[in-house]
Formats: C-alpha cells, sequence, structure tokens
C-alpha cells in the first residue's frame, strides 16, 4: 500500500478546520443510498507508530484480518447486510462524495454517532471506504497501488450526539489523513472495498498514540492522551475539568449525556479529497489527474451493531441492538448528520452544520433487485469498530504478569520473597510461601 497517514494528536487537526458551531433541522432528510456491486478487496492492518502493514485478503468467508494485537473490540458496527435473512444479497454503499452538481456531492464531511462507557480506552480502530478511482495493483497483494492525492479524513470528536443542540461542546481526540488511497480493482462493474485497522500503540516506549474517550476523573487510565483539562469559559486555558464533567454551553448540565442514557457520547467522522482540485499531500508536485468525472465515486459501507432486523408489523422495521454483547454499537440511530464547507472570506475553511439524514426509514419490503424490487432500506448506521485493551488476568503461576510461564516469574518471586512476600497470604514470610508458588508454578497457566 502506498498509502501514507498524517497523525495529530488531543486538541490539534491535521486538514481544515474544526466542525463549527451552526443550526440545521432535526427532522431527516432521506437521501438515497448507493447500489453497486462490492467486491470486498482487503483487510489492512497499520500501526501508526511503527509503520508496520499487515493486508489481509478477504473471501472465502473471511471478514476479519488475524489478531495483530492484545486488542478487543469495545464498540463495533460491522454487520453489512441487515436483511440477509429475508433473502437479500444486494449490498448497499453510501457514496457521498461524487463530484457533480450538487452541493452534497463533494467535499462534505459525514458524522455518526454513539454512547459508550465512561473512561473507555482506545487503542485501535477501523474504517473503510468504498471507491470506484481506476487503480492498478503491480505486486498483486490484492490491494490497489494507490491513487495519487485520493485522500481520506477521520476524526474522532467527544461529547457529542450529533445533534445541532450541544455540538459547540465537542472536541477532537483523534484526527488521521490518509492520502494516496489504493483504489477500485475489482473486476468490471464492481467496486473495491477496503477496511483499515488503525492501530495506534507500537508496544514499545514513546510510541503510544492511545486516548480515553469520556474522562471522567481526571485520569487517562493506560492511555497516552485524554480530554482531562477542559478549557469551560474559552479562555484558552485549561480549567483542570474532565470532558465528561464540563458545561461548555452554561445550561449547568453536562455535555456529555445530551440522551440521559448513562453513556456518554461520542462521534467520528470522515470526509474524503478528490484528486486533481488542488492537494499536494505528498509534496511530490504531483496533485493528481484532472479534475474526476461523476463516475469517480468513494464513500462507506453500512454497518450494523450485534442485534437482529424486527418486522414492526406496518412496514417499518427496527433494528434491535443486543446490548449484552461487549461491542455492541450502543447509541446507534437510524440517523446521521452531514456538514458542508464554507469559506470564511480570509482563506479559512469552516464546516457548518448541514442538518440530519436518513434513507427514508429502515425495512426489508423493498423486494429483490434480481426481480424488479428497490431492494432493502438500509439503517443510516456506517461501518466503524473501536478497540480497547484487553485486560489479561494473570493466573498464579505467571508472577510477572508478562503472559508466559518461565523463569523470570521464579527469578521475580524470589526477589519479591526476599523482600518479604507473604506469598501465601498466612501473614508469615517463609518456606511455605515457596512451596506454594511452585506448586502454582508446576501446574502452570489453564
Amino acid at each position: 500500500m502506498r498509502s501514507s497517514m498524517v497523525f495529530v494528536g488531543a486538541f490539534a487537526l491535521a486538514q481544515g478546520a474544526g466542525l463549527a458551531c451552526g443550526a440545521g433541522a432535526e427532522t431527516p432528510v432521506t437521501l438515497s443510498p448507493s447500489v453497486g456491486q462490492v467486491q470486498h478487496r482487503a483487510h489492512i492492518y497499520f500501526n501508526v507508530a511503527t509503520g508496520e502493514r499487515v493486508v489481509t485478503q478477504l473471501g472465502d468467508g473471511e471478514t476479519q484480518g488475524a489478531d495483530t494485537g492484545n486488542s478487543e473490540p469495545i464498540w463495533a458496527t460491522l454487520v453489512q447486510n441487515a436483511c440477509a435473512s429475508e433473502g437479500y444479497t444486494t449490498e448497499f454503499f453510501f457514496g457521498f462524495d461524487n463530484p457533480g452538481p450538487s452541493s452534497l456531492s463533494t467535499n462534505i464531511t459525514v458524522l455518526d454517532y454513539g454512547d459508550i462507557a465512561l473512561d473507555s480506552v482506545v487503542d485501535c480502530f477501523q474504517v473503510n471506504w468504498v471507491v470506484a478511482h481506476p487503480d492498478t495493483d503491480t505486486d498483486l497483494d490484492s490491494v490497489g497501488d494507490g491513487v495519487e492525492e485520493l485522500a481520506g479524513q477521520w476524526v474522532l470528536w467527544e461529547p457529542d450526539n450529533g445533534r445541532a443542540a450541544n455540538n459547540c461542546s465537542r472536541l477532537p481526540l483523534v484526527n488521521v489523513l490518509f492520502f494516496n488511497l489504493p483504489g477500485n480493482i475489482a473486476a468490471s462493474g464492481f467496486l473495491s472495498g477496503y477496511t483499515l485497522d488503525v492501530d495506534l500503540v507500537a508496544g514499545f516506549t514513546g510510541t503510544d498514540l492511545s486516548f480515553e474517550i469520556g474522562d471522567s476523573d481526571g485520569d487517562c487510565q493506560t492511555a497516552a492522551f485524554c480530554n482531562n483539562d477542559v478549557d469551560t469559559n474559552s479562555d484558552g486555558i485549561g480549567d483542570g475539568v474532565s470532558v465528561a464533567n464540563a458545561d461548555r454551553d452554561f445550561d449547568s448540565l453536562p455535555d456529555s449525556d445530551i440522551d440521559g442514557d448513562g453513556l456518554f457520547d461520542w462521534s467520528w467522522t470522515v470526509r474524503f479529497y478528490q484528486p486533481g482540485i488542488g492537494n499536494d499531500f505528498d509534496s511530490d508536485g504531483d496533485t493528481g489527474v484532472a479534475p474526476p468525472s461523476s463516475s469517480d465515486t468513494i464513500g462507506i459501507s453500512f454497518g450494523f451493531p450485534e442485534g437482529s432486523a424486527i418486522d414492526n408489523g406496518d412496514g417499518t422495521w427496527a433494528w434491535n441492538i443486543d446490548s449484552s454483547a461487549d461491542p455492541a454499537g450502543t447509541g446507534e440511530e437510524d440517523r446521521f448528520a452531514i456538514y458542508t464547507t464554507l469559506d470564511d472570506g480570509g482563506g479559512n475553511e469552516l464546516i457548518i452544520y448541514n442538518g440530519g439524514y436518513w434513507f427514508g426509514g429502515f425495512a426489508c419490503t423493498g423486494g429483490l433487485i434480481s426481480t424488479g424490487g428497490a431492494g432493502y432500506s438500509p439503517p443510516a448506521m456506517f461501518q466503524f469498530v473501536l478497540y480497547g485493551p484487553n485486560p489479561y488476568i494473570c493466573c498464579p503461576s505467571d508472577y510477572n504478569c508478562d503472559g508466559a510461564v518461565n523463569f523470570f516469574d521464579v527469578s521475580a518471586f524470589l526477589a519479591d520473597w526476599q523482600n518479604g512476600e507473604d506469598y501465601n497470604g498466612d501473614g508469615q514470610t517463609n518456606f511455605f510461601d515457596v512451596s506454594a508458588f511452585l506448586t502454582d508454578f508446576n501446574a502452570g497457566c489453564p
């Protein structure tokens, strides 16, 4: 993958301005999903700290890349065909950057949102794109070589529930910009789809870019940074208030749980940049091809939390989120927000709230496209995954808690024992502690 990435941490932006305050309609405006035959080409693992890249070819029933670290999903919308049980095989995607005359064809930012537990540490997240721009695959790794200056920018925000109200209170957490994105290498008549895991931790000192969502106590836990010193009075100086307790709109209520469900509100945005419009992200003097045609679409896949499609019996359907699943994408709604760009006259780009959107209401009753039907109506949910550290619970024989039972556990135990370690908890440090440890050590971990 020839793609490159710019990463910027908390309180900073890599490209353009932040999401500006603004008013807009709260009743969702109906848009049409894009219809196309998508070939999922590859799952790309990319470590921003080391540059490591692992490509897993998708196909033959494989939908996820190999496990590349000690992380687990903590929030996920992954399932792509919500109506598979009804016989539908068509996959929709939202091609929201499609050069054309509409103001909602290019240069828009899509915002999706959800809820998560307070003080959630994130060390990796997954993004995706579906692309029509022609590309080549000269090294035959199932990933396009990269389309010059085709770029995607993903930002995570807190607190935010995707509404016009309180959007002035949101703060950026992380901002990634990938340019020279892999393009379409699928067979004729198909588009290429990619997923990308953005790993923020390299595993050694000085390379931790993990962050905490919804800090409530001023402690970033194991994360490298969090919004734990919020400037509540806009004087440019942090006031020592954690983001979960901040009231930046002065309504005497925390900004972090506008929907009142006891979970922390957060959001993510994505914006794409077409080649040929003057960007030179890789500083090679080449801004890409001539302005792209209306067929050069790029967008994102739909995703769904753990759960099932429910027929309401009145022509409408609902997605019943299984909240018992650990990575359930809680807080997902059949709605997303769009932001458009505006020049402030001084050369700065403002990103203004345009309003809420959906696709007319989730339903599996449109009829199969193959038989002349309209297909199902997808809910306005998009694929996104947050990963957090998988807490390793040490068994007694793994004394130093490094995931292995070996000489280093014995060495660590003896050092502590010589300093008074009471291993068996009988109030004394003696031979019986050594005996108890050796019994556990010889038993190993289950």
